[in-house]
């Protein structure tokens, strides 16, 4: 065992020496002890750290290694702990993060979903809307050519088969159109089709106020369709209404017709096969 000399009184003493048996000064200072828990500062004596509550124990402080761990983060010191405090938090964002995702996704394949079947409904009701126009205009265009010929034949006292019951009831022609066209909206079997083709511009009108706003591409296809329309509506109301003189009427049923088939034929481009 060496001997060392006491800086305080000059005598020698032991090098293990706490304090100058000569003089009483302290020549190695006692470790601190500290909280294996939170890292405090305990005093001598204590059995439990002040600051957690942690029970201590008799072997703290007596090597360096056996102190709590200490890591500076940013100029503060972190515990075991504050590291698990920090792990959770840290794993918690990670976990929000990823649920964040995972609901997006959804919200992307639900609003696709729901946008295929609004597109797939649409499609439906658009053939619908187009086909139901076209058996209405159907009945719109024989019905007015029977007009047509009945009012022809009352002016000029034509004989036909089909008109004679119109415009010759009672075996000789009626001295005025009107009568005859009269004839033949009273005909219970032709009032049955007028009533036919006005129920069929009511389906129409509801199906059109759907289809009002389509898909981006729809747009076109509701293009052709109102034009459609517009052509089929002048077609029906020549049967439901006739008016004008026989000329005119001829005239505006003949451009009605031909315009509703021409608007038929561009809607078909847009019809699925």
């Amino acid at each position: 065992m060496a001997m060392i000399v006491c800086p305080h009184c000059g005598e020698q003493v032991s090098e293990k020496a706490k304090k100058c048996v000569h003089c009483g000064a302290i020549l190695i200072p006692e470790e601190k002890k500290h909280c294996m828990e939170c890292g405090a500062e305990l005093e001598e004596g204590v059995t439990e750290c002040p600051n957690c509550g942690c029970p201590v124990d008799d072997t703290l402080g007596q090597e360096a290694d056996e102190k709590p761990q200490k890591v500076e983060v940013t100029g503060v010191k972190v515990t075991k702990k504050l590291k698990t405090v920090i792990g959770i938090i840290v794993a918690l964002m990670i976990i929000g993060s990823v649920t964040a995702v995972a609901i997006t996704e959804y919200q992307k394949k639900k609003e696709a979903k729901e946008y295929a079947q609004r597109v797939e409904e649409y499609s439906d009701n658009l053939e619908l809307a187009t086909f139901t126009m076209l058996s209405g205009a159907g009945d719109a265009e024989s019905s007015a050519n029977l007009i047509k010929q009945v009012w022809y034949n009352a002016i000029y006292e034509k004989q036909d088969d089909e008109t004679d019951k119109y415009t010759k009831p009672d075996g000789y022609f009626v001295s005025d159109f009107n009568d005859a066209l009269g004839n033949l909206y009273s005909d219970e079997s032709f009032s049955r089709k007028i009533s036919s083709i006005k129920d069929n511009q009511d389906t129409v009108g509801g199906l059109m106020k759907e289809l009002k706003n389509p898909p981006d591409e729809y747009k076109e296809a509701y293009d052709a369709l109102s034009v459609f329309y517009e052509a089929y509506i002048s077609l029906t109301n020549c049967a439901i209404d006739p008016s004008g003189s026989l000329q005119t009427y001829s005239s505006s049923f003949n451009d009605a017709d031909t315009n509703t088939l021409n608007a038929y034929k561009s809607m078909e481009l847009y019809l699925d096969d």
